[in-house]
Formats: structure tokens, sequence, C-alpha cells
């Protein structure tokens, strides 16, 4: 029992650090994607943040634990069974937990090295968590913002192309420049591939974002990275398992 309490306060000070240089390296830490049920606005900070909405289903809560029923696994293979999927994390990434009481940690520890990256990043990731999020996970290079984080949310029966008409508008009113729009097949089945420039308020270097999204049964998949390098992008793309 201690050494895995160890371990936890070991990953929430690993993702305190990398918040930290996040938020020094002007990037968002955790890139907001949008969606039917979740749509990003700009705020102060660098990063966007989300808004629940009124159509955001009542049983999500900022309380609550979405990674519940997930694998213990921190690297390598991460399965989320309550949600029906894996993703693989490429060498050196590291999953931190999501159980309500560790963002509190995190965001905690992160604010006592930083007291503004914790009042900007609070909102954003308590909201995320109330909206679907389910997986976050840090690369090797924390100093450049690099991180993954999957957002799982019902689909309201929505096809897939509905759901990039909605998205690839509100993206676009983000976006720093083009946004490349385009489906692909994954071993998991048919996605919408979206890479963009996310835009500052601060006048940092903007952030790059890859995002896949898709349809899996009942539920609409988000996998969002940032500053990831093309290879690891892709890897973790075609990592992703759709479960039954």
């Amino acid at each position: 029992m201690t050494s895995s309490i160890n371990a936890r306060a070991r990953l929430l000070s690993l993702a305190a650090v990398g918040l930290v240089a996040a938020a020094c390296a002007g990037a968002p830490a955790a890139s907001a994607p949008a969606s039917a049920s979740a749509s990003p606005v700009p705020t102060t900070s660098s990063a966007p943040s989300v808004e629940a909405s009124p159509s955001a289903s009542a049983s999500a809560s900022a309380t609550a634990s979405p990674s519940a029923g997930a694998s213990v696994a921190t690297t390598g293979r991460i399965a989320i069974p309550d949600h029906k999927f894996a993703v693989t994390l490429p060498d050196g990434w590291t999953r931190i937990p999501l159980e309500a009481q560790d963002i509190d940690a995190l965001i905690e520890a992160a604010g006592a090295q930083n007291p503004q990256l914790a009042e900007s990043y609070t909102q954003q990731i308590k909201a995320m968590a109330a909206q679907g999020l389910v997986l976050f996970a840090f690369g090797p290079d924390m100093t450049a913002g690099t991180n993954l984080n999957v957002l799982s949310t019902p689909n309201m029966g929505l096809s897939l192309d509905f759901l990039e008409q909605a998205n690839l508008a509100q993206v676009k009113a983000l976006a720093n420049g083009e946004v490349l729009s385009e489906r692909v097949q994954l071993p998991a089945g048919e996605a919408l591939h979206l890479r963009y420039a996310l835009s500052t308020a601060t006048g940092a270097p903007s952030p790059t974002i890859e995002q896949y999204m898709l349809i899996n049964g009942a539920n609409q998949l988000v996998v969002s990275m940032t500053n990831t390098p093309e290879a690891e992008s892709s890897a973790i793309a075609q990592s992703i398992e759709l479960l039954p």
C-alpha cells in the first residue's frame, strides 16, 4: 500500500513539474477539442477552457472519477474498459491518474511552484474531467508541453459527418492559421484527423495540436496530442483500440 501511495505521489509531482513547464513554454496543459457537447472558448491563459453545455450528461461532474475502471498501468498499453478503448503510449510517456483527489493534488502541487498556473489551469482541467476526460499523459519532453488527452463523451447518435462539420467550424475559430482536416482509416476504424496551431492570448508560440475523432458505439472518442513529434502522434493514433 505504501509503495502504491509513493508511486502515485511521484506521478503527481511529475505532472506538476510538467504543468509548470507547459505554462512556461506557452503550451496548453490539455488541448480542448471541439465537440457536439463541449465547446472550447479562448481564455486569458495560453490554453482554451471547456465550458459545460446544457446538453452535458447530468452524471458528469468535477468530483467524479472519470478514469474509474481503467487499468493501473502508467506506461505502455493503457486500457479504459468503462469507456471501451485502449491506447499504447510511446516509450518515455507517462500516464497521470485522473481521480478527483488526484486532480486536486496536482493543481495544489503545481500552484506551489507557480500560483498563476494553478489559477489558469484549475478550471480547465476540472471542466475537461467533467466533460469526459478519461486519459491524460505527458511525453518525455515536458519543457515542450508535450501531452496526450483523451475525451469520451456521448455522441447523441450523431454521425462522424455531422461531428466533422461541428468540430471543424469551432476549431477554425480557435486556430492560428490553416486547419488540416482529413478522413483517415485507423486500425480502430474511420477517424477524422485535424492538425492545427492553437492561437494564444499571451503571444507565446502557438502549440501544435493533432486530434483524432472516432465513433465508439454510443460515444465519441477524441484523442488530442499537443506538441508531439509526428512519429509519436502517428504511433499513438495507430495504437487506438475500440474494446467490446
